[in-house]
């Protein structure tokens, strides 16, 4: 069933439980009582708290560092080390999560696939700090004025790759120092794709298409062309010719069938060969989406992640730039490309880059890591 009509069926029920939601690598737990969700937990960068006081400018990436830092060392709620030092109110904090419990949910509106489990009456204790009530009838009328909203916009903006001029002279108004349509505004100018502006801004889709259209409206902006995306650190992914730990080679690709797919799989991970296990098995799961498959690409998973922070994130590494940025913008580069490498300036080290990223640790170090392998970037531990 459609996930708003599962809303819409808890919501009347007034039930109390626990909704999880997955589509693809995308997990979401949704904590509801009496037909209100008070609280909601992503696998996903952009729907947490930090990315939301980033976004709304309430706080600057290095606030969000030192206390997602603390955090680790105290398993305080972020929220609340963040009003102890003083970089926002409890009034803040409550507004952002407000805006975090029901985007959570509203973002899986989009999901055309996917599986969802209800546990009835099973509702783990809350953080500290969380105590807010979202209606489920509520999430459900915003989903269906979305479902109305994304049509229009999506006439308007085809896809996130387009590029975007902007026409000061229409502008009701100027941007406010420090504002998000200020920070927009620049990023426009700069050229960047609609993509790279969601990454830059740490937004989530809706309020930044949202705030687009108001503009497109006004003629205050227009659509220019559309950037063809190749991603360069996976380029090569399909047909990379590997060696395992024996010294046989490998050719990624030549698998014709789920069960040859599985078995070499299962050989990468034996020889400890990760990043072609990791390629294989999700793959796999692509293939034939089951309970075997998923557990394959969750152990491949976890075995690429562990060698990834030790070879990009023990000892807290600075990267550094290889070509100069005039190159950078000749290549074709994705979104998620263009903003890690755009994050690094000799200075900020990679763990911090990663953490405070609106990409997943996976995904930001699988594109780190080829960066490094094509001489793009060079790991330093000083």
């Amino acid at each position: 069933m459609p996930l708003k009509d599962l809303v819409f069926y808890l919501g009347n029920k007034r039930a109390t439980g626990l909704l999880a939601l997955e589509h693809e690598d995308q997990r979401k737990q949704i904590v509801i009582r009496e037909g209100c969700v008070v609280n909601a937990s992503s696998n996903e960068p952009r729907e947490y708290l930090g990315q939301f006081l980033i976004n709304l400018g309430h706080i600057t990436e290095e606030q969000f560092n030192k206390a997602y830092e603390t955090q680790k060392e105290t398993k305080i709620f972020l929220g609340k080390i963040l009003v102890m030092i003083g970089a926002v109110s409890e009034e803040t904090i409550q507004n952002a999560l407000s805006m975090k419990l029901r985007e959570t949910l509203l973002q899986a509106f989009h999901w055309t696939e996917g599986s969802f489990e209800f546990s009835p009456d099973h509702t783990p204790e809350l953080p500290d700090g969380m105590e807010l009530q979202i209606d489920l009838l509520d999430v459900h009328r915003e989903g269906e004025f979305r479902e109305t909203a994304w049509q229009a916009i999506r006439a308007a903006f085809p896809t996130g790759r387009v590029r975007l001029e902007l026409n000061e002279h229409k502008l009701p108004e100027p941007a406010r120092p420090g504002s998000m349509d200020e920070r927009l505004f620049k990023l426009i100018r700069a050229g960047h794709t609609i993509d790279e502006i969601i990454l830059a801004l740490h937004a989530t889709d809706f309020f930044l298409y949202q705030r687009l259209y108001a503009l497109y409206r006004l003629e205050a902006i227009r659509v220019l062309d559309e950037e063809d995306d190749e991603p360069l650190a996976q380029e090569d992914d399909e047909d990379a010719l590997t060696t395992g730990k024996d010294g046989v080679p490998s050719t990624l690709g030549e698998e014709t069938n789920l069960a040859d797919i599985l078995a070499h799989a299962e050989m990468f991970l034996a020889q400890a060969n990760y990043a072609d296990a990791e390629r294989l098995a999700r793959r796999a799961w692509e293939m034939g989406p089951n309970a075997h498959t998923e557990a394959l690409l969750r152990r491949a998973e976890a075995g690429l992640l562990a060698e990834l922070r030790r070879s990009l994130i023990d000892g807290k590494p600075i990267a550094t730039l290889q070509v100069p940025p005039s190159k950078l913008k000749t290549l074709n580069l994705s979104a998620p490309e263009r903003y890690l490498l755009s994050r690094i300036d000799g200075t900020r080290d990679v763990p911090s880059i990663i953490q405070v990223s609106p990409l997943q640790e996976l995904e930001a170090m699988k594109l780190f890591q080829g960066f490094v392998d094509q001489g793009l970037v060079r790991i330093e531990r000083r």
